[in-house]
């Protein structure tokens, strides 16, 4: 049952029904955790956020992970704490929307999209490196414009085809990709334990690395949480979402962060021996080089290529819900909400998402930076937009609690440590101004950001029913539905639509 309009003063949304719905009950708990599970894609973050954070900070890049497990913990709390009461294919959006009003909830979906399609691009130009790097394993002379745009082409459309054809797919492929590819990596990784000896590599605890570096570089390991939220969008189509749900997005949080911290400690070590990680380089092959078992990159390229394109499948599925539900809430164009009639899939979206991903990737491809370089720097803008978002929510969350009377002292500081976490964070990320192209990248988020502003703006000003509506499609528990009844908060002018 769909609680439209559940927080006070807030519109009821007005869905077109000749635009399909989405599959209501399709997805289990099971399919919830894996849904986050692809789109964080541990094994994506561990092949590639250690050596990025190595580029930015090197040694500190332990501390920009323990410091980004941190903050995305408080962050899934405060998630958790609406989640067990509402959902919404909305995601995140919809969370910010219920404390802070309309103008939050678009632009915090907006913000998702960004980063989304962010995370779409990086996927892709990552398969086209694994690919690339195995057929070059092989003996193959791959290294050339013509097959890397090929390479790119090829698993854009892999990338748009699993989500296209259903949910229950693309989590599917992401699970056991996931195992795959974590396999494999284990085995570079136990390596490069093996290869250090018995002894600790101190440089990198030591405090002094906690600098203005390690903070940039801690934007890009909150990055390599990003996508854990998604499960929150599958909020229409999960059951017992009101459960399922936040469970979910606690659990994955923690089970990544315990798999990050001991990933990026022997990466680090892998990245310091006889082959140097460059900004066109693939990381975990250089590991596994300096390990001496080199052998097994074989498996990791093919595994990781493949995982990379379920990875860019699952954020794709996310960041088209996004979209999905702002346009039925009338913010954004009406097809971007229609259903593909035989798999019930937002497919207008899903198309959307996955080919702006391809042109980000298409530049990275032919532009002289460096493909990896690249990818760092599209992950740390689409972290800026994850940021945002999350913060968003911290700030809306404990408001929101309040004006449902459910706001607990708990709830309260959880809520200020994440925003305050945040903050801090972006602060230091633009004070001192950073070196080299890092300066630019918050700006370059703001400027996207500001052109989903302008037409919210444009919204409110042409057509302000459809503005004071954004966010307002969710779905309350039964439990939240009786007690906010019970206490007049869920009035009769509220309506309920199956």
């Amino acid at each position: 049952m769909t609680v439209e309009g559940s927080v006070p003063g807030s519109a009821p949304a007005v869905l077109p029904s000749e635009a399909g719905e989405l599959r209501s009950d399709a997805v289990s708990g099971l399919g919830v955790f894996a849904q986050g599970l692809a789109a964080a894609a541990p094994s994506v973050a561990i092949a590639s956020v250690p050596g990025s954070l190595f580029l930015v900070t090197g040694k500190g890049a332990l501390w920009a992970a323990i410091v980004g497990g941190v903050i995305v913990y408080l962050v899934a709390t405060v998630i958790a704490l609406q989640a067990r009461r509402t959902v919404s294919s909305g995601s995140l959006g919809t969370y910010a929307g219920n404390g802070l009003g309309p103008v939050a909830a678009f632009v915090t979906g907006w913000a998702l999209i960004i980063g989304y399609i962010g995370f779409a691009a990086g996927g892709v130009l990552g398969a086209v490196l694994y690919f690339n790097s195995f057929l070059q394993e092989i003996g193959l002379h791959t290294d050339h414009l013509v097959i890397k745009i090929l390479l790119l082409v090829l698993a854009t459309a892999a990338a748009l085809y699993i989500p296209f054809r259903g949910v229950n797919v693309s989590v599917k492929f992401g699970l056991w990709f996931e195992v795959v590819s974590l396999a494999a990596i284990a085995v570079i990784l136990i390596a490069s334990y093996v290869t250090y000896g018995a002894r600790l590599d101190g440089g990198q605890f030591s405090l002094s690395n906690l600098g203005n570096s390690t903070l940039i570089a801690a934007v890009m390991a909150v990055g390599s949480y990003a996508g854990f939220e998604s499960a929150a969008s599958l909020g229409h189509e999960a059951r017992d979402a009101h459960r399922t749900v936040p469970r979910a997005i606690l659990r994955l949080v923690i089970g990544l962060a315990v798999l990050y911290l001991l990933a990026t400690y022997p990466e680090v070590l892998g990245f310091q021996g006889p082959k140097s990680l460059d900004p066109d380089s693939t990381p975990l092959p250089v590991v596994a080089s300096n390990a001496g078992v080199g052998w097994v990159t074989y498996v990791v390229d093919l595994s990781l290529g493949t995982a990379m394109i379920v990875f860019s499948s699952a954020v794709i599925n996310s960041g088209a819900r996004s979209l999905f539900t702002l346009s039925r809430e009338g913010a954004l164009p009406r097809s971007l909400g229609r259903v593909h009639a035989n798999f019930r899939t937002p497919h207008i979206a899903i198309a959307f998402v996955g080919l702006v991903g391809f042109v980000v990737g298409l530049i990275g491809t032919v532009n002289p930076v460096g493909r990896f370089q690249w990818d760092v720097y599209v992950g740390i803008v689409s972290s800026y937009a994850y940021l945002f978002a999350y913060l968003l929510v911290a700030i809306a969350t404990p408001l929101w609690l309040r004006k449902i009377k459910a706001l607990s002292p708990v709830s309260f500081v959880v809520s200020v440590l994440a925003a305050a976490g945040i903050l801090y964070v972006i602060f230091k990320n633009l004070v001192p101004v950073p070196e080299g192209a890092y300066r630019y990248l918050p700006y370059v988020f703001v400027a996207l950001l500001l052109a989903g502003l302008i037409r919210f703006l444009w919204l409110r000003v042409r057509r302000p029913e459809v503005a004071a509506r954004v966010g307002s499609i969710q779905t309350l528990s039964e439990t939240e539905q009786a007690r906010l009844a019970e206490l007049g908060i869920l009035g009769a002018h509220h309506r309920t639509v199956h």
